[in-house]
Protein backbone atom coordinates (compact mmCIF):
# COMPACT_ATOMS: atom_id res chain seq x y z
CA UNK A 1 0.00 0.00 0.00
CA UNK A 2 2.94 2.33 0.49
CA UNK A 3 3.29 2.68 -3.29
CA UNK A 4 -0.16 4.34 -3.51
CA UNK A 5 0.76 6.78 -0.79
CA UNK A 6 3.90 7.74 -2.66
CA UNK A 7 2.05 7.89 -5.96
CA UNK A 8 -0.59 10.26 -4.60
CA UNK A 9 2.05 12.37 -2.91
CA UNK A 10 4.25 12.49 -6.01
CA UNK A 11 1.36 13.29 -8.36
CA UNK A 12 0.07 15.98 -6.03
CA UNK A 13 3.55 17.46 -5.63
CA UNK A 14 4.12 17.50 -9.41
CA UNK A 15 0.80 19.28 -9.99
CA UNK A 16 1.63 21.91 -7.39
CA UNK A 17 5.03 22.52 -8.94
CA UNK A 18 3.35 23.25 -12.30
CA UNK A 19 0.73 25.49 -10.67
CA UNK A 20 3.33 27.31 -8.61
CA UNK A 21 5.48 28.06 -11.65
CA UNK A 22 2.41 29.16 -13.59
CA UNK A 23 1.20 31.66 -11.00
CA UNK A 24 4.74 32.89 -10.38
CA UNK A 25 5.07 33.59 -14.11
CA UNK A 26 1.66 35.27 -14.21
CA UNK A 27 2.56 37.49 -11.25
CA UNK A 28 5.83 38.49 -12.89
CA UNK A 29 4.04 39.39 -16.12
CA UNK A 30 1.55 41.51 -14.19
CA UNK A 31 4.39 43.24 -12.30
CA UNK A 32 6.05 44.13 -15.59
CA UNK A 33 2.69 45.19 -17.06
CA UNK A 34 3.09 42.77 -20.00
CA UNK A 35 -0.52 41.88 -20.78
CA UNK A 36 0.27 39.67 -23.79
CA UNK A 37 2.67 37.53 -21.76
CA UNK A 38 0.25 37.51 -18.81
CA UNK A 39 -2.50 36.25 -21.12
CA UNK A 40 -0.28 33.44 -22.36
CA UNK A 41 0.59 32.49 -18.78
CA UNK A 42 -3.10 32.59 -17.78
CA UNK A 43 -4.02 30.36 -20.73
CA UNK A 44 -1.36 27.84 -19.71
CA UNK A 45 -2.67 27.84 -16.14
CA UNK A 46 -6.21 27.37 -17.43
CA UNK A 47 -5.08 24.39 -19.52
CA UNK A 48 -2.85 22.84 -16.87
CA UNK A 49 -4.81 23.42 -13.66
CA UNK A 50 -8.27 22.04 -14.42
CA UNK A 51 -7.66 18.41 -13.57
CA UNK A 52 -5.89 19.21 -10.32
CA UNK A 53 -8.43 21.81 -9.22
CA UNK A 54 -11.29 19.43 -10.03
CA UNK A 55 -9.59 16.66 -8.05
CA UNK A 56 -9.05 18.90 -5.04
CA UNK A 57 -12.55 20.35 -5.04
CA UNK A 58 -14.43 17.14 -5.84
CA UNK A 59 -12.40 14.63 -3.81
CA UNK A 60 -9.36 15.76 -1.86
CA UNK A 61 -10.86 18.62 0.14
CA UNK A 62 -13.67 16.32 1.26
CA UNK A 63 -11.06 13.88 2.58
CA UNK A 64 -9.32 16.74 4.39
CA UNK A 65 -12.49 18.04 6.03
CA UNK A 66 -12.27 15.81 9.15
CA UNK A 67 -8.54 16.50 9.44
CA UNK A 68 -8.45 20.28 8.91
CA UNK A 69 -11.98 21.41 9.70
CA UNK A 70 -14.62 23.23 7.69
CA UNK A 71 -13.13 26.72 8.05
CA UNK A 72 -9.76 25.72 6.60
CA UNK A 73 -11.30 23.75 3.74
CA UNK A 74 -13.67 26.63 2.92
CA UNK A 75 -10.66 28.96 2.85
CA UNK A 76 -9.01 26.73 0.24
CA UNK A 77 -12.11 26.80 -1.98
CA UNK A 78 -12.18 30.59 -1.60
CA UNK A 79 -8.51 30.87 -2.60
CA UNK A 80 -9.20 28.80 -5.72
CA UNK A 81 -11.94 31.28 -6.55
CA UNK A 82 -9.48 34.16 -6.41
CA UNK A 83 -7.02 32.29 -8.60
CA UNK A 84 -9.73 31.59 -11.15
CA UNK A 85 -10.79 35.26 -11.12
CA UNK A 86 -7.24 36.26 -12.06
CA UNK A 87 -6.97 33.70 -14.84
CA UNK A 88 -10.32 34.65 -16.35
CA UNK A 89 -9.81 38.40 -16.03
CA UNK A 90 -6.38 38.31 -17.62
CA UNK A 91 -7.45 36.03 -20.46
CA UNK A 92 -10.43 38.27 -21.27
CA UNK A 93 -8.75 41.67 -20.86
CA UNK A 94 -8.26 43.95 -23.83
CA UNK A 95 -6.25 46.20 -21.51
CA UNK A 96 -5.71 46.67 -17.79
CA UNK A 97 -5.36 49.91 -15.88
CA UNK A 98 -3.01 50.32 -12.95
CA UNK A 99 -5.67 49.54 -10.34
CA UNK A 100 -6.81 46.40 -12.16
CA UNK A 101 -3.22 45.19 -12.42
CA UNK A 102 -2.70 45.79 -8.69
CA UNK A 103 -5.87 43.88 -7.77
CA UNK A 104 -5.06 40.98 -10.09
CA UNK A 105 -1.46 40.86 -8.88
CA UNK A 106 -2.64 40.73 -5.26
CA UNK A 107 -4.90 37.75 -6.05
CA UNK A 108 -2.23 36.02 -8.13
CA UNK A 109 0.28 36.40 -5.29
CA UNK A 110 -2.33 35.05 -2.86
CA UNK A 111 -2.68 32.00 -5.08
CA UNK A 112 1.10 31.61 -5.08
CA UNK A 113 0.94 31.61 -1.27
CA UNK A 114 -1.91 29.07 -1.33
CA UNK A 115 0.21 26.77 -3.49
CA UNK A 116 3.33 27.29 -1.37
CA UNK A 117 1.44 26.49 1.83
CA UNK A 118 0.54 23.05 0.59
CA UNK A 119 3.14 21.59 2.90
CA UNK A 120 0.30 21.46 5.41
CA UNK A 121 -1.74 19.47 2.92
CA UNK A 122 1.10 17.00 2.43
CA UNK A 123 1.24 16.46 6.20
CA UNK A 124 -2.53 15.95 6.31
CA UNK A 125 -2.32 13.60 3.33
CA UNK A 126 -0.09 11.35 5.40
CA UNK A 127 -2.89 10.99 7.96
CA UNK A 128 -5.36 9.72 5.36
CA UNK A 129 -5.62 5.90 5.48
CA UNK A 130 -3.67 4.10 2.74
CA UNK A 131 -6.79 2.63 1.13
CA UNK A 132 -8.37 6.07 0.88
CA UNK A 133 -5.12 7.47 -0.55
CA UNK A 134 -5.25 4.78 -3.23
CA UNK A 135 -8.79 5.83 -4.16
CA UNK A 136 -7.80 9.49 -4.18
CA UNK A 137 -4.88 8.72 -6.47
CA UNK A 138 -7.25 6.93 -8.85
CA UNK A 139 -9.57 9.95 -8.74
CA UNK A 140 -6.69 12.27 -9.61
CA UNK A 141 -5.68 10.04 -12.53
CA UNK A 142 -9.28 10.03 -13.81
CA UNK A 143 -9.36 13.81 -13.77
CA UNK A 144 -6.04 13.89 -15.61
CA UNK A 145 -7.60 11.71 -18.33
CA UNK A 146 -10.59 14.07 -18.63
CA UNK A 147 -8.20 17.06 -18.42
CA UNK A 148 -10.74 19.91 -18.28
CA UNK A 149 -9.67 23.52 -18.55
CA UNK A 150 -10.04 25.23 -15.18
CA UNK A 151 -12.58 27.64 -16.64
CA UNK A 152 -14.63 24.79 -18.11
CA UNK A 153 -14.58 22.86 -14.84
CA UNK A 154 -15.64 25.91 -12.85
CA UNK A 155 -18.51 26.56 -15.27
CA UNK A 156 -19.91 23.10 -14.59
CA UNK A 157 -18.93 22.31 -10.99
CA UNK A 158 -21.96 20.09 -10.61
CA UNK A 159 -20.40 17.56 -12.94
CA UNK A 160 -18.47 14.71 -11.40
CA UNK A 161 -15.43 12.81 -12.55
CA UNK A 162 -16.50 9.84 -14.68
CA UNK A 163 -16.16 6.36 -13.26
Amino acid sequence: MQQWKNSLFEAFHADHAVLGRGFHELSQCLRSNDLAAAQQAAQRIDSNAGAHIAFEEEHFYKALLPLLGAAEVEKMYHEHGHGLEVVKAVMQAASLDEQQVAELLEKSEAMETHIAECGDLFAAMGRIPSEQQAELHKDLLKWREVNPRWTDYSASRASRCPG
